[in-house]
Protein backbone atom coordinates (compact mmCIF):
# COMPACT_ATOMS: atom_id res chain seq x y z
CA UNK A 1 0.00 0.00 0.00
CA UNK A 2 1.35 3.45 -0.89
CA UNK A 3 1.07 6.39 1.43
CA UNK A 4 1.29 10.04 0.55
CA UNK A 5 4.13 12.34 1.48
CA UNK A 6 1.68 14.31 3.62
CA UNK A 7 1.08 11.27 5.85
CA UNK A 8 4.81 10.70 6.32
CA UNK A 9 5.36 14.35 7.21
CA UNK A 10 2.42 14.24 9.62
CA UNK A 11 3.78 11.20 11.45
CA UNK A 12 7.20 12.82 11.75
CA UNK A 13 5.68 15.99 13.18
CA UNK A 14 3.58 13.95 15.58
CA UNK A 15 6.64 12.14 16.91
CA UNK A 16 8.23 15.48 17.82
CA UNK A 17 5.33 16.60 20.03
CA UNK A 18 5.29 13.48 22.19
CA UNK A 19 7.02 14.28 25.47
CA UNK A 20 8.85 11.65 27.52
CA UNK A 21 10.58 11.97 30.89
CA UNK A 22 13.50 14.36 31.26
CA UNK A 23 17.08 13.13 31.32
CA UNK A 24 18.45 12.10 34.72
CA UNK A 25 20.17 14.85 36.72
CA UNK A 26 21.65 15.58 40.12
CA UNK A 27 20.17 18.26 42.39
CA UNK A 28 22.78 20.84 43.42
CA UNK A 29 21.90 23.72 45.76
CA UNK A 30 23.07 27.22 44.85
CA UNK A 31 23.62 29.87 47.54
CA UNK A 32 26.79 31.80 46.81
CA UNK A 33 28.97 32.66 49.80
CA UNK A 34 27.26 30.25 52.19
CA UNK A 35 27.75 26.69 53.42
CA UNK A 36 24.71 25.76 51.31
CA UNK A 37 26.63 26.22 48.06
CA UNK A 38 26.89 23.02 46.00
CA UNK A 39 25.11 20.67 48.42
CA UNK A 40 23.20 17.64 47.18
CA UNK A 41 19.75 16.34 48.13
CA UNK A 42 19.56 13.12 50.12
CA UNK A 43 16.98 11.15 52.08
CA UNK A 44 17.18 10.90 55.87
CA UNK A 45 14.57 8.29 56.82
CA UNK A 46 12.32 9.66 54.11
CA UNK A 47 12.87 13.35 54.85
CA UNK A 48 14.67 15.17 52.03
CA UNK A 49 17.64 17.17 53.25
CA UNK A 50 20.54 19.16 51.81
CA UNK A 51 24.08 18.04 52.53
CA UNK A 52 27.31 16.58 51.25
CA UNK A 53 26.16 13.02 51.78
CA UNK A 54 27.56 10.33 49.50
CA UNK A 55 23.98 9.12 49.16
CA UNK A 56 22.85 12.19 47.21
CA UNK A 57 19.90 11.44 44.96
CA UNK A 58 19.60 11.83 41.21
CA UNK A 59 16.21 12.50 39.67
CA UNK A 60 14.13 12.79 36.53
CA UNK A 61 10.98 14.78 35.87
CA UNK A 62 8.21 12.59 34.55
CA UNK A 63 5.98 13.61 31.65
CA UNK A 64 3.24 14.53 34.13
CA UNK A 65 5.49 16.83 36.19
CA UNK A 66 6.53 14.58 39.10
CA UNK A 67 10.06 14.47 40.52
CA UNK A 68 11.18 10.83 40.51
CA UNK A 69 14.38 9.82 42.28
CA UNK A 70 16.80 7.11 41.27
CA UNK A 71 15.62 4.94 44.19
CA UNK A 72 12.19 4.74 42.47
CA UNK A 73 10.53 7.05 45.00
CA UNK A 74 8.96 10.44 44.37
CA UNK A 75 9.08 13.93 45.91
CA UNK A 76 6.07 14.50 48.16
CA UNK A 77 5.25 17.87 49.75
CA UNK A 78 4.20 18.05 53.39
CA UNK A 79 1.67 20.62 54.61
CA UNK A 80 4.49 22.85 55.87
CA UNK A 81 6.13 22.83 52.44
CA UNK A 82 8.99 20.47 53.29
CA UNK A 83 9.77 17.60 50.94
CA UNK A 84 9.85 13.91 51.69
CA UNK A 85 10.04 10.71 49.67
CA UNK A 86 6.88 8.80 48.92
CA UNK A 87 4.86 6.84 46.40
CA UNK A 88 3.87 7.96 42.92
CA UNK A 89 0.24 8.31 43.99
CA UNK A 90 1.22 10.91 46.63
CA UNK A 91 3.82 12.69 44.50
CA UNK A 92 3.72 16.45 44.04
CA UNK A 93 2.99 17.68 40.51
CA UNK A 94 4.40 20.82 38.93
CA UNK A 95 8.14 20.28 38.50
CA UNK A 96 10.02 21.53 35.45
CA UNK A 97 13.44 22.82 34.38
CA UNK A 98 13.74 26.37 33.10
CA UNK A 99 16.81 28.52 32.46
CA UNK A 100 19.08 26.06 34.24
CA UNK A 101 17.01 25.88 37.43
CA UNK A 102 14.63 23.36 38.92
CA UNK A 103 11.14 24.88 39.17
CA UNK A 104 8.18 23.86 41.29
CA UNK A 105 4.83 25.34 40.30
CA UNK A 106 6.53 27.98 38.13
CA UNK A 107 8.92 29.11 40.89
CA UNK A 108 12.67 28.53 41.06
CA UNK A 109 12.75 29.53 44.73
CA UNK A 110 13.44 26.81 47.32
CA UNK A 111 14.47 26.94 50.97
CA UNK A 112 16.92 25.26 53.30
CA UNK A 113 15.56 25.11 56.85
CA UNK A 114 18.14 24.74 59.57
CA UNK A 115 17.35 21.95 62.01
CA UNK A 116 20.04 20.78 64.43
CA UNK A 117 23.09 20.10 62.26
CA UNK A 118 21.23 19.58 58.98
CA UNK A 119 19.08 21.46 56.46
CA UNK A 120 15.58 20.36 55.47
CA UNK A 121 14.69 20.86 51.82
CA UNK A 122 11.48 22.87 51.47
CA UNK A 123 9.30 24.79 49.04
CA UNK A 124 8.09 27.32 51.67
CA UNK A 125 9.82 29.89 53.81
CA UNK A 126 9.75 29.52 57.58
CA UNK A 127 11.87 30.26 60.66
CA UNK A 128 15.59 29.67 60.12
CA UNK A 129 15.01 29.26 56.36
CA UNK A 130 17.52 30.39 53.75
CA UNK A 131 16.53 30.88 50.13
CA UNK A 132 18.34 28.71 47.59
CA UNK A 133 18.11 27.64 43.97
CA UNK A 134 18.50 24.08 42.70
CA UNK A 135 20.64 23.51 39.64
CA UNK A 136 19.83 20.26 37.78
CA UNK A 137 23.21 18.88 36.77
CA UNK A 138 23.66 16.11 34.19
CA UNK A 139 26.11 13.26 34.65
CA UNK A 140 28.57 15.12 32.41
CA UNK A 141 28.66 18.06 34.83
CA UNK A 142 26.72 20.41 32.57
CA UNK A 143 23.37 21.99 33.37
CA UNK A 144 20.45 19.78 32.32
CA UNK A 145 18.40 21.16 29.40
CA UNK A 146 15.08 22.87 29.95
CA UNK A 147 12.15 20.49 30.31
CA UNK A 148 8.43 21.22 30.44
CA UNK A 149 6.16 18.21 31.10
CA UNK A 150 2.76 17.77 29.48
CA UNK A 151 0.68 18.64 32.54
CA UNK A 152 2.91 21.21 34.23
CA UNK A 153 1.05 24.25 32.90
CA UNK A 154 -2.29 23.23 34.36
CA UNK A 155 -0.79 22.13 37.67
CA UNK A 156 1.23 25.30 38.15
CA UNK A 157 -1.22 28.00 37.04
CA UNK A 158 -3.58 27.55 39.98
CA UNK A 159 -0.85 28.20 42.56
CA UNK A 160 1.61 30.49 40.81
CA UNK A 161 0.36 33.53 42.70
CA UNK A 162 1.15 31.90 46.04
CA UNK A 163 4.58 30.56 45.14
CA UNK A 164 7.93 32.25 45.63
CA UNK A 165 8.91 34.86 43.00
CA UNK A 166 10.27 33.26 39.87
CA UNK A 167 13.28 34.46 37.94
CA UNK A 168 11.42 33.96 34.71
CA UNK A 169 8.08 35.04 33.28
CA UNK A 170 5.74 32.86 31.29
CA UNK A 171 3.29 33.83 28.58
CA UNK A 172 -0.29 33.06 29.54
CA UNK A 173 -2.23 30.56 27.50
CA UNK A 174 -4.68 33.32 26.55
CA UNK A 175 -1.89 35.47 25.14
CA UNK A 176 -0.46 32.48 23.31
CA UNK A 177 -3.85 31.67 21.79
CA UNK A 178 -4.34 35.29 20.73
CA UNK A 179 -0.91 35.43 19.10
CA UNK A 180 -1.64 32.23 17.22
CA UNK A 181 -5.04 33.39 16.00
CA UNK A 182 -3.73 36.73 14.72
CA UNK A 183 -0.69 35.36 12.90
CA UNK A 184 -0.80 35.98 9.13
CA UNK A 185 -1.54 32.99 6.92
CA UNK A 186 -1.05 32.55 3.20
CA UNK A 187 -3.40 30.69 0.90
CA UNK A 188 -1.04 27.71 0.91
CA UNK A 189 -1.05 27.38 4.69
CA UNK A 190 -4.81 27.04 5.08
CA UNK A 191 -4.99 23.39 4.03
CA UNK A 192 -5.86 21.23 7.02
CA UNK A 193 -6.32 17.48 6.83
CA UNK A 194 -7.00 14.73 9.34
CA UNK A 195 -4.56 12.53 7.50
CA UNK A 196 -4.56 9.62 9.88
CA UNK A 197 -8.32 9.17 9.66
CA UNK A 198 -8.08 9.00 5.86
CA UNK A 199 -6.67 5.44 5.94
CA UNK A 200 -9.41 3.46 4.30
CA UNK A 201 -9.08 0.09 6.01
CA UNK A 202 -10.13 1.57 9.37
CA UNK A 203 -7.24 0.11 11.40
CA UNK A 204 -5.84 3.46 12.50
CA UNK A 205 -8.21 6.28 13.35
CA UNK A 206 -7.42 9.59 15.02
CA UNK A 207 -10.19 11.99 13.95
CA UNK A 208 -9.21 14.46 16.64
CA UNK A 209 -5.66 14.87 15.36
CA UNK A 210 -5.30 17.64 12.79
CA UNK A 211 -2.16 18.74 11.00
CA UNK A 212 -1.68 22.16 9.42
CA UNK A 213 0.71 22.83 6.57
CA UNK A 214 3.17 25.61 7.43
CA UNK A 215 4.63 28.22 5.08
CA UNK A 216 7.94 26.37 4.73
CA UNK A 217 6.20 23.21 3.52
CA UNK A 218 6.27 21.36 6.85
CA UNK A 219 3.41 20.37 9.06
CA UNK A 220 2.51 20.82 12.70
CA UNK A 221 0.07 19.02 14.99
CA UNK A 222 -2.70 21.22 16.34
CA UNK A 223 -4.01 18.46 18.57
CA UNK A 224 -1.72 15.85 20.23
CA UNK A 225 -2.06 12.09 20.03
CA UNK A 226 -0.95 9.35 22.37
CA UNK A 227 2.14 7.25 21.85
CA UNK A 228 0.04 4.14 21.29
CA UNK A 229 -1.71 5.61 18.29
CA UNK A 230 1.61 6.78 16.88
CA UNK A 231 3.07 3.32 17.24
CA UNK A 232 0.12 1.81 15.39
CA UNK A 233 0.40 4.35 12.61
CA UNK A 234 4.16 3.87 12.32
CA UNK A 235 3.75 0.09 12.14
CA UNK A 236 1.29 0.60 9.28
CA UNK A 237 4.11 2.09 7.21
CA UNK A 238 6.32 -1.01 7.46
Amino acid sequence: MKFSTALSVALFALAKVIVADSEEFGLVSIRSGSDLQYLGVYSDNGTLKLGSSSNSLDATITDDGKLKFNDDKYAVVNEDGSFKEGSESDAAIGFSIKDGHLNYKSSSGFYAIKKDSSYIFSSKQSDDATGIAIRPTSNTGSVAPDFTPNDSASSSSSSSSASAPSSTKSISSAESTKASSTAPASSTSSAVASVISQITDGQVQAPNTVYEQTENGGAKATVGMGAGALAAAAAFLL
